[in-house]
Order: C-alpha cells, then sequence, then structure tokens
C-alpha cells in the first residue's frame, strides 16, 4: 500500500520543480507542451548582489532557457546505466523521464544545489541515519536493494555516474545516511559484480596519484563490506574539523559547462575534446596557468596509470565565492586491467585516443592546439612518469601491508610500471 501511494505521487503532475542552492530559492524548471525542459531565474536571485549563474552555459538572464542547455545541465545530475534503470524501475518511471526521476531524486545532487518539488523550508537540524554493517553488507549482496532508494522517498538522493554509489556522512568515525535533504559528506562506491575488485582498483589508483603530488580526492578502502568498498570523501563539501554544520559548494562537470548531455560525454560521440577542456579552463577559472599544467598532468597520469575513462564528466569545475577552478580529480581507474573495455583513451593526445602509442609528436601537436610551449607539455608528462616510478614501488608494499595481498596486486603495479617506461621511451623519440 505504501509503495502504491509512492508511486501515485512521483507519478502525480507537476507543473514546476524548484531549484535551490542551500536554502535560497534559485530558479524553476518545468515542461513546456513540446515536452521540452524549461528553466528561468527567479527576479529575486538574478537581482542579488551575490548571485551566480548555476553553469558556464546558463548565464543569468531574465528570459527563461527553453530546451537546449535548460535540459542538458540538470540532465547531467542524474545517474546512468544500471543504476538509472534501477531507480527508474523501483519508482515506475521511464528511463527516458529525465524530469521525473529529478523530481524524485533530485534532492543531494553533486554540488550545491537541489530540485524539489516545493520551496524547502530551513531546517535547524540535519538528519542522518546510521547504517550499521549488517545493512552496508545487505547493500553488497543483495539485487533487490537500490543504493538510491535505501533510505525511502524522503532521502531525495541522487548521484550522476554509472557507478553503485551512495552519499552517505562520517560521523565520529561512522558512517550514516542522510534523511530529508541533510547534506553527505562522502561518496560508498559498492563493489561491481561486473568488475571485480575494483573499488581496490581505484583506492590504489587515486592514493598513487596523492603520493605523486596531483590534487585529488581522498579515499580509503571499506573493509567492512565484503568484497570492499570505497569511501570517498566529497570535494564539493566543507565542514570544520570539530565535524560542524556541513556546507555545499557548488560545481559543474565539463559536459554540464560545455551544454553537453550526459549522452555525449566521450570525445568519439561528440563530447568534449582535451583541447575543448583546457580553452574552458583558461577562460573560466581563477588561477589557469596552474589549471591548464594540471589538466595536462591529469592526461598524462591518465596513460600512465592506464585509464582510458577520463571523459567530460569526469572533470568539473569548483566554485567558492568568486573562486573557481578545476576540481581535486576523481574516479582515476586502471580500465585496462579489465578485458572488454575499450583501451582508447575518452580524450584524445594530438589526434591519438591509443595510449599504447602516444609518442613525442602527439604532445606537440597538444601544445599548439592550445597555445603552449611544447616543452612545458613535455616536462609535465616527463615529471609525471619520474613521479610514478619514484612512488610506485614504496606505495605497493604499504597497500598491502595496510589491506592484505589484494589479487590485483598481482598485476596492476607491474602494469603501470610497464606503461611509464613505454611513455618515456616515446618521449624520446620525435616520431613513431
Amino acid at each position: 500500500m505504501a509503495h502504491t501511494a509512492v508511486l501515485a505521487t512521483l507519478m502525480a503532475p507537476t507543473e514546476e520543480l524548484f531549484v535551490q542552492f542551500g536554502d535560497d530559492p534559485v530558479g524553476r524548471l518545468r515542461i513546456d507542451e513540446g515536452g521540452r525542459f524549461c528553466f528561468a531565474y527567479d527576479a529575486p536571485w538574478r537581482t542579488n548582489r551575490d548571485a551566480f549563474p548555476i553553469s558556464l552555459s546558463l548565464p543569468l538572464r531574465a528570459e527563461e532557457y527553453i530546451g537546449g542547455s535548460g535540459h542538458t545541465f540538470f540532465a547531467n545530475l542524474l545517474p546512468e546505466g544500471g543504476a538509472r534503470q534501477a531507480v527508474c524501475r523501483r519508482l515506475g518511471i521511464s528511463e527516458a523521464n529525465d524530469f521525473a526521476l529529478l523530481r524524485a531524486i533530485g534532492g543531494e545532487c553533486a554540488g550545491a544545489l537541489s530540485i524539489v518539488t516545493k520551496a524547502r523550508p530551513r531546517r535547524s537540524e540535519p538528519r542522518y541515519e546510521p547504517l550499521g554493517d549488517k545493512r552496508l553488507q545487505q547493500l553488497v549482496e543483495s539485487d533487490d536493494i537500490v543504493p538510491l532508494l535505501i533510505g525511502g522517498e524522503s532521502t531525495r538522493l541522487s548521484l550522476a555516474g554509472a557507478q553503485d554509489k551512495l552519499p552517505v556522512t562520517v560521523i565520529e568515525g561512522e558512517i550514516h545516511l542522510p534523511i530529508d535533504g541533510a547534506p553527505s559528506t562522502h561518496i560508498l562506491k559498492l563493489p561491481n559484480r561486473r568488475y571485480a575488485h575494483l573499488p581496490i582498483n581505484e583506492a590504489f589508483v587515486m592514493e598513487l596519484a596523492a603520493r605523486m603530488g596531483l590534487d585529488v580526492v581522498k579515499t580509503e578502502l571499506c573493509t567492512r563490506t565484503n568484497p570492499p568498498s570505497l569511501l570517498v570523501k566529497r570535494y564539493d563539501r566543507r565542514q570544520s574539523a570539530d565535524e560542524g554544520p556541513v556546507v555545499r559548494l557548488h560545481q559543474e562537470d565539463v559536459c554540464q559547462a560545455l551544454g553537453l548531455p550526459p549522452t555525449q560525454k566521450y570525445e568519439q560521440e561528440g563530447g568534449p575534446t582535451l583541447a575543448a577542456t583546457i580553452e574552458l579552463a583558461r577562460s573560466s577559472v581563477s588561477q589557469p596557468g596552474l589549471d591548464v599544467l594540471r589538466l595536462i598532468q591529469w592526461q598524462a597520469f591518465n596513460v600512465v596509470a592506464g585509464n582510458a575513462d577520463g571523459h567530460g564528466k569526469n572533470l568539473s569545475i569548483l566554485y567558492e565565492g568568486r573562486d573557481a577552478s578545476i576540481a581535486p580529480f576523481y574516479d582515476l581507474v586502471s580500465t585496462r586491467h579489465y578485458k572488454g573495455l575499450d583501451a582508447k583513451l575518452a580524450m584524445s593526445v594530438g589526434g591519438s585516443r591509443d595510449m599504447g602509442e602516444l609518442h613525442r609528436v602527439h604532445w606537440e601537436t597538444l601544445a599548439r592546439d592550445v597555445g603552449i610551449a611544447a616543452r612545458v607539455v613535455i616536462e609535465a608528462v616527463q615529471e609525471i612518469v619520474e613521479r610514478c616510478t619514484e612512488t610506485l614501488g614504496s606505495w605497493s608494499k604499504e597497500f598491502r601491508e595496510r589491506y592484505g595481498k589484494r589479487p590485483i596486486l598481482q598485476t596492476l603495479p607491474d602494469s603501470i610500471k610497464r606503461r611509464a617506461r613505454g611513455v618515456s621511451r616515446r618521449l624520446i623519440a620525435p616520431t613513431r
């Protein structure tokens, strides 16, 4: 009976959805007679001296946005793939109905925005529910549980991406589920039955990047589940050291900033190129020289680590007040570890997506395309190779001591070492 009532509520006609920044109204979202998304900023938001556009693709204006970026920005907030299918199936929503899905689970999205069915009043105290070990293990083992819906209708959780993951809050070391719009502090990525040891893979690669000096989100392997999960600290949340109030920070991924739908996150499908992403950073962040270099280092690390999935939704812009920067890197995984996945880079370098055949000339072509001295790009790639070579052995040893002799460690460090040597070797020769 309760399930039927939830479905009735979700499927009832709703003329508008409200977009909020914390407790402040930002604008309204609706569907017109032609089925197009329509978004308009509220006048009080537009005229507020501290107001900002929610996306580079949606500048502040009085006119309503109809279709286009007015749709793609919000579509990029939604889960994809199997996670989307499971949520829609459970709630009785068509997979193609972005508006209904936002209505159902848009309350706790990436960044600082919430999509709600009515203006949410200010709340004195956020609510959280402990997730004990037994319940965490049920999330891993059961085919009947949809992670984004485990808290019921009032939880309203939404995370973009295709992997099973759950927004959680860590309080005094314990994992909690945020209730009724309360902010989360972490993302719990669950084991993937199709890709073995995926959380272990990501934990190893992410910390390797961190120890090499790259700005990445903090991750740790959660061994409270079997197989282990991955606990990822959210870069779009701020909290004082004494676990004071959680503050949401605004952010958008590269697809949102460029007005592209999530179906075009890969370059080969018309999505962002590395050169376009660099130009976006150059024109929008507060310290473009620093962030452009970081993007080159990010791609060099992808090549060394064997991460072919560095697409337009795996890079974001983080906004803190008037400052904007490329967000700490996330979702760094050695995808080459899994046979059957596309081995080609999601973003090409100098026209080539073959990470095993990237030569000096490709990096020099990238430099020319974005107006950077070739020497700067080559030195950045060489530095990533050197840092990886220096760090890989000690981190592999420490990882084994901390988490045990995981099967993936029998092959992953050696494959990264081989790729690092290959990148270094091909940088010497100007052509093939």
